[in-house]
């Protein structure tokens, strides 16, 4: 379980109302750490179901489809356990400033909102 202490810990206080809040750089960085690690573990899990997805698409019997187990054992067996990472680069680019930026949004909505912890 992840605490939230070190969240909280990294917490600036606010000269004006006395609220902890957390400065811009530190509210970025916990949203891309957070968004990097997120797209870490999911994205086997996604590279598999991409496979699914477009195995479909060509693979007219049914009989014939891969099961979840099955990619994942294809993937392994033909690629290696980087098969599961490929493309991994651009998710990281998309997800690590998008992640970052929605944090800061909420952090400056609700400090513009004046809505407390």
């Amino acid at each position: 379980v992840l605490d939230d202490e070190l969240f909280y810990n990294l917490r600036q206080v606010d000269a004006e109302s006395g609220e902890p809040k957390l400065g811009f750089q530190l509210t970025l960085l916990c949203g891309a750490t957070s968004g990097g690690l997120s797209a870490l573990i999911t994205y086997p899990f996604d590279t598999i179901r991409r496979r699914m997805q477009i195995q479909n698409l060509h693979v007219t019997n049914v009989s014939d489809r891969l099961s979840p187990r099955q990619q994942a054992m294809r993937i392994l067996t033909n690629e290696g356990f980087r098969g599961f990472y490929r493309g991994l680069t651009p998710e990281l680019l998309k997800v690590i400033p998008m992640v970052g930026t929605m944090f800061y949004v909420y952090e400056f909505t609700k400090e513009q909102l004046k809505i407390q912890r």
